[in-house]
């Protein structure tokens, strides 16, 4: 017992003790400060956050308004683009009016030559003058005012007055069967244009060829002349129709199925890169994917492009979706008329206006 009081006196002695009173004071004030500090850091970094959240805001707000400002202007920039193309519409519009009536006009001097030649009897001079069937470079006299206009410009046949002058008359590549090489094989044999040509026998053609090397043996030049005389007399339509029916210049084995390679080398001439009914690219405007599109729907040929209405073309259009937005075919049914007539030369007057089929 008396060891524990002893004890207890003695721990009571250290309760008095005024070291334990300072580490228990020095304790409190290092929590207090730990517990200050820690407050302290807590409140900046909320401030630190309310300034972020506003910075932001700030910027979302700045976002919003630069992307109302850019759709404002695409806005704007796509009105252009649509009076733009409605402008070039309506000067394709006026263009193709133009193309008309000028051959309208030759229609009519043409028409008007004719009924001169027929019903006036007019004297030596002007007969001689409206016969100038002689000569492509002759002009002849139109009408009672005796306007003199070129020949070129007074075809009664349409093949005529397209692919009259394309070609030299000493290119006898636009003859079925012939090539570069038989060209200068022609040539050198004293053959130097169509009208030679056509004045020669086959069989002498074929000993020429047989004689220039065994490269020829097998080029039938039978057909030959028919060609060459069609040409020289200026019959492009005839020259065409023969040699679809022929197979490279073959008249055994002709179906009139076979392409005309006047008409394709013609078509390449004029700047066209295919006379194949079925190439619509052909047309100004239309591309490999549009071609795809009208071709899905049905339209195959210039044909069934000049017989479609610009409504149903549109509709073809806008159902592909916003890509195709700015293809105008307002003049497609036009030009895919003057490709399936073999107005080449129209054709390509009227796309020199055009510019992306508008």
């Amino acid at each position: 017992m008396t060891y524990f009081f002893l004890q207890a006196e003695d721990h009571m002695f250290w309760a008095h003790c005024p070291w334990y009173w300072l580490w228990t004071l020095g304790a409190f004030l290092l929590g207090s400060l730990l517990t200050w500090l820690l407050t302290r850091r807590g409140d900046t970094e909320v401030v630190d956050n309310t300034q972020i959240i506003a910075d932001r805001d700030r910027y979302k707000g700045a976002a919003t308004k630069w992307e109302t400002d850019y759709n404002s202007l695409k806005y704007q920039l796509e009105e252009s683009q649509k009076a733009e193309a409605d402008l070039r519409a309506g000067l394709a519009s006026c263009n193709a009016d133009k193309a008309i009536l000028e051959q309208e006009v030759i229609n009519t001097k043409a028409s008007a030559a004719a009924a001169f030649a027929a019903g006036t009897g007019a004297g030596a001079a002007g007969n001689a003058a409206l016969s100038g069937i002689a000569g492509a470079g002759n002009d002849r006299v139109a009408g009672d005012d005796a306007t003199i206009i070129p020949a070129a410009d007074l075809s009664g046949d349409a093949g005529g007055s397209v692919y009259d002058g394309l070609f030299a008359v000493d290119n006898f590549q636009i003859i079925e069967g012939v090539g570069p090489k038989v060209n200068e094989v022609l040539k050198a044999n004293g053959y130097n244009e169509w009208a030679d040509l056509a004045k020669a026998d086959a069989d002498d053609l074929r000993k020429m060829l047989q004689g220039a090397g065994k490269n020829f043996g097998l080029t039938d030049p039978t057909s030959w002349p028919h060609q060459a005389g069609l040409a020289a007399a200026g019959d492009w339509d005839e020259l065409i129709k023969y040699q679809k029916f022929t197979d490279a210049g073959r008249e055994t084995v002709g179906d009139f199925e076979t392409p005309s390679k006047f008409e394709k080398l013609a078509a390449k001439e004029l700047g066209f890169s295919s006379n194949n009914p079925n190439d619509l690219k052909v047309v100004e405007g239309i591309g490999p994917k549009i071609e795809g599109l009208l071709k899905a729907d049905g339209i195959n040929t210039w044909s069934d492009l000049a017989a479609a209405d610009q409504s149903r073309l549109q509709g073809i259009l806008d159902a592909a979706g916003s890509r195709y937005k700015m293809a105008i075919p307002r003049t497609w049914p036009q030009q895919a008329a003057l490709a399936a007539a073999g107005d080449w030369k129209a054709l390509k007057a009227l796309q020199d206006d055009l510019q992306g089929g508008l």
